[in-house]
């Protein structure tokens, strides 16, 4: 997947916190205990919190994908069970990013779905707004001294609508 800018702010935003809280170096390469687990935590928090690859968080820090791998699967879970510090900060990250999970590709979608159904709802109104205007049109052509009448007669045609539409309901 191509690094788009959603994911790349979010990676980024992703290591300087681990950096900083940890005062390291996320892209040196060494095999020292804290910077493993430290690279593990942040491979972690990518794959939670972007839709990237493997290969792309790997090449965020100039890592290949079997190394993002290796830590998310084999590292991380050691990390959580033995580094309350580094446990803490990955909690802490999390916590203050739990409304920023919903991914930018599913906000979108989720905004063109509700477009979707507000257009239809918009539609509908229309629609209905058109059918008030033709019978409010055909009411005022008729004569004042014959509008009781026709209420009344419009009145039992929606009764006997009504009934028919319940006998219609029960029978189904």
């Amino acid at each position: 997947m191509k690094m788009d800018l959603s994911n790349t702010l979010q990676t980024k935003g992703i290591r300087t916190h681990i950096e900083n809280c940890l005062n390291i170096d996320l892209s040196l390469r060494t095999r020292k205990r804290n910077y493993v687990y430290a690279r593990a935590v942040y491979f972690k928090l990518c794959k939670e919190y972007t839709r990237l690859s493997l290969n792309d968080i790997g090449l965020s820090i100039n890592m290949d994908h079997a190394s993002v791998l290796h830590a998310i699967n084999n590292v991380f879970p050691l990390v959580m069970q033995y580094d309350g510090h580094l446990q803490d900060l990955y909690e802490d990250y999390k916590l203050s990013n739990k409304y920023d999970t919903e991914s930018m590709f599913e906000s979108y979608s989720r905004i063109i779905r509700e477009n979707m159904k507000l257009r239809r709802e918009i539609e509908s109104i229309k629609e209905e707004g058109l059918a008030d205007k033709e019978f409010m049109s055909l009411y005022r052509e008729i004569p004042e001294a014959k509008k009781e009448d026709v209420y009344t007669k419009l009145d039992t045609i929606v009764k006997v609508a009504k009934i028919f539409n319940e006998k219609d309901t029960v029978q189904s």
